[in-house]
């Protein structure tokens, strides 16, 4: 359902209209000078890759609340034809139409502005119609907008792109992981950035008219040696390239938070080491683009072998195998070693080669001697764009929710890392064919007016990523030690969506911050699409020790723990499945000490048939035989009196019917049906304990005050 913000929707939407418009033929000779004295390819490049990194997260994260988390297929699905844009081009039988670039452009403007305002549903159709709008305009820019400075273009493209990933990753920094220019009211950046854009597009506009597009395919007189003939594969594979770098860059390196909690590394160094490399590479293009053409065949391909290397190693050591033999279970995970971050950090110094990648790939096809039709790169944009980046996506995705698919599903069991192989080999092959193409710049004397403010600004953004990263971490407050209770809470967060499918992470924030609890364990705090980390984001923002359970890359529902006092000895704990999904689970294990007590903390969340729960059970009460002061809290799936939970209760109390012994509360509310528990050492006191339930998430809040 639409907003009240429909009417300035409606509003600037119409004046993009007009303002593209007026810079027709028809416009003013005022307009025109203005535009074109002003215009900026680069802030234009910028703005634009930029806006669809940001549409494109957008676009993935509320296809998966829609779709993939719950793998139900309806006629939200539509949708994903936004994907195949680039089919329009099959309509045009030789050349695209200026206006189609000036309206994919101006389209895909306001879709950035207007979709942070609306729901799930608006939001997901928003942003897929954006990202279809680049997909129509990338191409096109490319292979049917011509220029005599084509290598300045492509060097714009390379640097475009480098600001845009710096950019991301600082507004990302400084709203901790949730892009600020798409939040609150950091969306006045997003509207600030999309009236430039809107500048831009209008000089654009002007630069297309006044620069004639060559005829596709054109004769070329026998006697004077007919150019090479261009094969429709040979660009099919250039897309296929250039889609794998969008689909790095897209789904990693624009919210490097990922990779922080892919490898349990520091989220600050990594954060600043991809924006330092980023910044590094831009700053080198700007000054020194000369060194691009030093570069060989060889080296290129090496360099690449060497990225795609490291960063399949740095998945798949963090990988975790799951076997289907019970005896091997529990798996016991302790916290990464640093010997394992090595390949991370060794990947984020290599990584600039995909930004190299993006230019050779680039420059390729605008080089392109006989220039394709408008149909073969409808096709191969089609193909090598849509529909691959949609395998990509939809096989990561399958990587967590493998048990829910059929015949297929098996296969991609404990695969993350392949997804990204496959990515990276497809990557190489596309450079093979290009590595010969390497071009040349030229130093520059001395940088234009608008160059020298870009170096200045992406030393800020630099700057800002890494002292933004620092401010914002948690501080937790040193609790006295003289305390005798405590607070606890259990909350499944699912995905950090409300109950109408909405992302939600400030509710859930509101709901934790009033209960104010010492120790909390989270469910379903974990997910592959969105780029967001809603641990991190609560725990910054309420100022919490926190411990993120499975690893992103395992395909496991996440578990975390957050508490007001340090974490001791946190580990995975995972255990066997004997559902026919065979869904993998797990359970944080943790020590915390309050005054002379020191408390061993289960966080869980078990789902599947009654075996599994009763497995996972036997676990945690094995694990915690003969400790003291122990806390098992989490989205249990079962009921009281069903067999895990008297399994459960033979051990461990029930904090509800501690405190209420009829099951029903002091106001009335009869609780003791619900699956979400928190249980307790035999003798603990319960002073008081309550569900919160809310629109916030599909489960009710539970928090239990203890004493001793």
């Amino acid at each position: 359902m639409f907003n009240p913000y429909h009417e300035k929707t409606h509003l600037f939407l119409s004046s993009a209209h007009i303002l593209v418009r007026k810079t027709g033929p028809s416009s003013m000779p005022f307009n025109t000078k203005l535009f074109e004295e002003y215009y900026s390819e680069l802030i234009f490049t910028t703005i634009m890759l930029l806006f669809f990194l940001q549409l494109f997260s957008d676009f993935v994260e509320t296809t998966y609340i829609l779709l993939l988390m719950t793998l139900s297929l309806n006629q939200n699905v539509l949708v994903l034809l936004f994907m195949f844009s680039p089919i329009i081009f099959l309509v045009f039988r030789r050349t695209i139409p200026d206006k189609l670039l000036i309206v994919a452009g101006g389209v895909m403007i306001a879709c950035r502005v207007v979709e942070p305002l609306f729901d799930s549903v608006a939001r997901m159709v928003l942003s897929g119609l954006g990202v279809g709008c680049f997909f129509i305009l990338f191409p096109a820019l490319l292979l049917f907008v011509k220029s005599d400075e084509k290598n300045q273009s492509i060097l714009t493209f390379g640097i475009g792109l480098s600001l845009a990933l710096a950019a991301s990753v600082l507004l990302r920094t400084l709203n901790f992981t949730i892009d600020l220019s798409t939040h609150g009211w950091g969306q006045a950046i997003g509207w600030i950035l999309a009236v430039i854009g809107v500048f831009m597009l209008a000089g654009f506009s002007k630069k297309v008219q006044d620069v004639a597009s060559p005829d596709p395919q054109p004769r070329v007189d026998a006697s004077a040696g007919a150019p090479p003939r261009l094969r429709k594969r040979s660009l099919a594979g250039i897309t296929f390239g250039l889609a794998s770098i969008l689909f790095f860059v897209s789904f990693v390196f624009s919210s490097p938070v990922v990779l922080s909690r892919w490898t349990e590394s520091s989220y600050v160094a990594v954060v600043s080491a991809v924006a330092l490399m980023t910044a590094l590479f831009a700053l080198i293009m700007l000054y020194r683009p000369n060194l691009i053409g030093r570069l060989t065949p060889k080296v290129v391909l090496i360099w690449n072998l060497i990225f795609v290397a490291l960063f399949v190693l740095t998945v798949y050591v963090n990988q975790i195998p799951f076997p289907d033999i019970s005896a091997t279970y529990p798996i016991i995970v302790p916290t990464t070693s640093f010997l394992l971050h090595i390949p991370l950090y060794l990947m984020i110094a290599a990584f600039p080669i995909i930004l190299i990648d993006f230019m050779l790939l680039s420059h390729k096809l605008a080089s392109l001697e006989l220039v394709p039709t408008s149909r073969a790169a409808g096709i191969a944009f089609t193909l090598g764009g849509g529909l691959y980046m949609l395998v990509l996506l939809f096989t990561l995705i399958l990587t967590s929710v493998w048990g829910f698919v059929p015949v297929i599903g098996l296969l991609f069991r404990d695969m993350f890392w392949f997804i990204f192989l496959i990515a990276g080999l497809v990557l190489l092959i596309a450079i093979y064919k290009v590595k010969d193409n390497i071009p040349s710049f030229d130093a520059p004397s001395k940088l234009p007016r608008t160059e020298t403010i870009v170096a200045g600004l992406l030393i800020v953004m630099f700057l800002g990523t890494l002292t933004g990263s620092i401010a914002f971490e948690a501080r937790p407050i040193v609790q006295s030690g003289d305390a005798t209770s405590l607070r606890l809470l259990t909350y499944n967060i699912a995905q950090g969506v409300n109950d109408v499918d909405v992302k939600n992470y400030d509710g859930q924030l509101e709901i934790v911050r009033d209960i104010d609890a010492d120790i909390i364990g989270l469910q379903e705090s974990s997910k592959i699409a969105g780029s967001s980390d809603v641990v991190r984001f609560f725990a910054n923002k309420l100022n919490l020790f926190s411990y993120f359970g499975p690893k992103g890359v395992t395909g496991t529902t996440g578990v975390a723990l957050l508490s007001k006092y340090p974490i001791e000895n946190p580990r995975t704990i995972y255990h066997y499945s004997e559902d026919v999904d065979r869904k993998q689970t797990a359970t944080i294990e943790a020590e915390i000490t309050v005054g002379s007590r020191t408390f061993t903390v289960y966080v869980t969340h078990t789902y599947g048939r009654t075996s599994t729960k009763m497995i996972l059970q036997n676990d945690i009460l094995d694990a915690s035989s003969g400790k003291s002061d122990v806390i098992f809290m989490g989205d249990f799936n079962f009921r009281p009196n069903t067999e895990p939970y008297n399994l459960t209760t033979s051990v461990l109390d029930d904090s509800w019917w501690v405190k209420w012994p009829t099951g029903v509360d002091s106001l009335g509310e009869n609780n003791s049906g619900e699956i979400d528990h928190i249980f307790l050492s035999p003798g603990t006191i319960v002073s008081d304990c309550q569900y919160v339930t809310d629109p916030q998430s599909d489960h009710p809040a539970y928090w239990a005050d203890i004493q001793w």
